[in-house]
């Protein structure tokens, strides 16, 4: 049906310049609110009214598009580096990642909890909503380090007034034997089995390097580091080590960790990854390669140097 320009035009007034709702307009003009949603959409069809979102300077969406497309991923959240001080835009990232968790967390929910500095800050950042979930520890621990797994995962559960379970067992434990002699226990064994059963799971990126929170922590030894770089990794996440391509290391060191398994990870419905830095660029390249990451949350600068890296 053609409508005249002049009802086109006062309907669109009505709406969009005196913010009145549709069944408001229906009843001052006398008809159906159906036929207001008809003139709206007719409006808009004739250029009448035209609709244009205004996107900030500092909107990174386009770079969030790029990764998502090269990476297959569920969704990437990236701050802008307006800052120039690598410490106040990590403090960035992880306030966003806190807003995000708090949002993406239902009730009931079964979260895993990996370890690291960036989790630290964000479990620190995290308002106190009851939602009744049970938190799950996926790695073992790193001594008495405050960015070990069983301190973040009792820190978000007091956020979330939730239930944990926790890892009672070293990260990276001396040789297999031990490793499996660890997980022969009854109660290491229902936490390995809890991990596979986490619906959202919430993990930082680590790099091969000297300034590895597990090697400044000196819980990683230089030896191993230099193993691991003779190896070929680049990248870890869940204390899991992968090289450039995304591929699990064959490594002494992979072989003597405690926690899920990449594989696993996979498994799980929603992993968000949170990762600030630009040279991390390489690591979370190599991570995302592994097709264990769902959403990716970092900062500009970052997230270009991850798509220069190709």
């Amino acid at each position: 049906m053609d409508y005249s320009k002049s009802l086109l035009i006062k309907v669109a007034e009505y709406y969009y310049n005196e913010d009145l709702n549709q069944q408001q307009i229906a009843k001052r003009l006398n008809i159906s609110r159906v036929k207001v949603s008809r003139l709206l959409t007719e409006a808009r069809n004739k250029g009448i009214v035209k609709i244009e979102i205004v996107y900030p300077k500092d909107n990174c969406i386009e770079l969030e598009r790029q990764l998502e497309e090269k990476y297959h991923l569920e969704e990437v959240v990236i701050i802008s580096s307006s800052s120039n001080s690598p410490d106040s835009i990590h403090m960035e990232v992880t306030n966003t990642a806190a807003q995000f968790i708090e949002e993406k967390v239902n009730p009931k929910d079964i979260i895993g909890i990996a370890w690291g500095r960036t989790l630290k800050r964000v479990s620190d950042r995290i308002s106190e909503v009851n939602k009744e979930v049970e938190i799950v520890q996926l790695l073992g621990n790193i001594g008495s380090s405050e960015y070990s797994g069983d301190v973040i995962v009792r820190n978000i559960a007091k956020s979330f007034q939730g239930s944990i379970y926790l890892l009672p067992a070293p990260a990276i434990v001396d040789n297999i034997k031990i490793k499996e002699a660890i997980k022969s226990d009854g109660q290491i064994s229902s936490i390995l089995d809890m991990q596979k059963q986490c619906s959202l799971a919430i993990v930082g990126i680590g790099q091969v390097s000297e300034n590895s929170t597990l090697v400044v922590s000196n819980y990683l030894k230089k030896e191993d580091l230099e193993r691991l770089k003779s190896d070929g990794a680049v990248g870890e996440v869940v204390g899991r080590f992968v090289d450039e391509n995304g591929q699990i290391c064959k490594t002494s060191v992979n072989d003597r960790v405690l926690g899920i398994e990449i594989d696993s990870l996979k498994e799980i419905p929603c992993v968000v990854a949170i990762a600030s830095g630009e040279e991390k660029g390489k690591s979370i390249k190599a991570v995302l390669k592994t097709g264990s990451i769902d959403v990716l949350i970092t900062d500009e600068n970052t997230a270009q140097n991850i798509l220069k890296l190709e």
